[in-house]
């Protein structure tokens, strides 16, 4: 009997193993107003590093979408509609799946959609609203500038992570919203205050990894070492400019960001090129036509290298480049001294290169 009944509880444990690992439920209900038979909703997610679409027709102006998620992930809903050109017509907006009933409901048509019915979305909904109050229009001309209404929202983003530690939000707050993607620093105060159960979560220990990560590409630390291929197809190492100072600029030819700085650095480069220093480019391309295309059109005159593989390139991955342009100034010993300097922020190494 003793060993019936530890049987019995080694297959319960398993089982509930199972059902943890499998999720919880979620039902999407849909309620549009003057959505026509031809609509669909389509819903959005990253799973596992994998892109997860999900899609129902509307009928009658009413959808549904069920399935299980094991944590809530930030997630997209659009609904198209055909018009009467090649294109059907786009709306959409963000929302949490989570487990519970979600709904979906609209004030006209398709458009301005209100997801609420389950705990995180209506707070999602709520953080929305302050930011529309953030970013209207203001009396005081002063205050409608992009700087003064991106500032309100960053401060409606801190209120929210400061009230609410233990919504998911607030992690996707900090990781994504809150300052630059290079303000590593300043995210993790920010995080280290949230609740353990985020903090532990999938999102969470990535987080704390790109943080130990980029702790060891702070000035003073020293320049990982990383090898690509030049146009010539030769082998070129950032070692190889041992001895100079050397800015490492991550870009691409399809980064419009990068085309647009790239007169800078170039400036930066002729003003700077007789006082021991230099430029290397590494170029996040696939397409070896495009990248050197995009050489020729910027006169990009210094060493430019690339793996014609962003996906697997050995230097952002070593520098944790998770956007671009980005770029490190490395001193002549192979240390970091500076990081993300751009525009105006290039006239530093006036007093960097000694």
């Amino acid at each position: 009997m003793r060993k019936i009944k530890t049987n019995l509880l080694f297959l319960l444990l398993v089982l509930t193993a199972g059902a943890a690992y499998a999720g919880q439920p979620f039902t999407i209900n849909g309620s549009l107003r003057k959505a026509d038979n031809q609509t669909w909703a389509h819903v959005y997610y990253q799973l596992d590093g994998k892109r997860i679409h999900d899609s129902a027709k509307i009928t009658d102006g009413r959808f549904t979408l069920t399935g299980n998620i094991a944590e809530p992930v930030k997630s997209v809903i659009s609904i198209t509609t055909p018009s009467s050109g090649t294109r059907p017509t786009f709306t959409g907006a963000y929302f949490y799946l989570e487990a519970g009933n979600i709904t979906v409901t609209n004030a006209d048509t398709s458009r301005q959609l209100r997801i609420g019915g389950t705990p995180l979305n209506e707070e999602y909904s709520r953080l929305e609203q302050a930011l529309s109050k953030a970013s209207a229009r203001q009396a005081d001309t002063a205050l409608n500038s992009y700087a003064a209404i991106a500032q309100r929202r960053q401060d409606v983003y801190r209120e929210f992570v400061a009230k609410h530690p233990a919504s998911q939000i607030s992690l996707d707050l900090v990781l994504n919203d809150i300052g630059g993607a290079a303000d590593m620093m300043q995210k993790e105060a920010l995080f280290n205050n949230l609740s353990p159960a985020l903090k532990n979560s999938t999102a969470g220990v990535a987080f704390t990894q790109r943080v130990e990560q980029a702790k060891l590409l702070l000035p003073g630390k020293p320049a990982p070492d990383f090898t690509e291929k030049d146009t010539a197809g030769i082998a070129v190492s950032l070692k190889d400019f041992r001895g100079k100072y050397v800015l490492i600029d991550f870009w691409a030819s399809w980064c419009m960001p990068c085309r647009a700085e790239n007169p800078h650095v170039l400036n930066a480069y002729n003003k700077y090129k007789d006082r021991n220093f230099t430029i290397l480019g590494v170029s996040l391309d696939k397409s070896r036509a495009d990248w050197i295309k995009a050489i020729k059109e910027d006169n990009l005159p210094w060493k430019q290298i690339s793996s014609l593989d962003p996906q697997n390139a050995e230097g952002a991955k070593k520098y944790a480049v998770r956007f671009i342009p980005q770029n490190y100034l490395i001193d002549p010993e192979g240390k970091i001294i500076a990081s993300n300097l751009r525009g105006e922020g290039l006239d530093k190494l006036d007093e960097l290169l000694k």
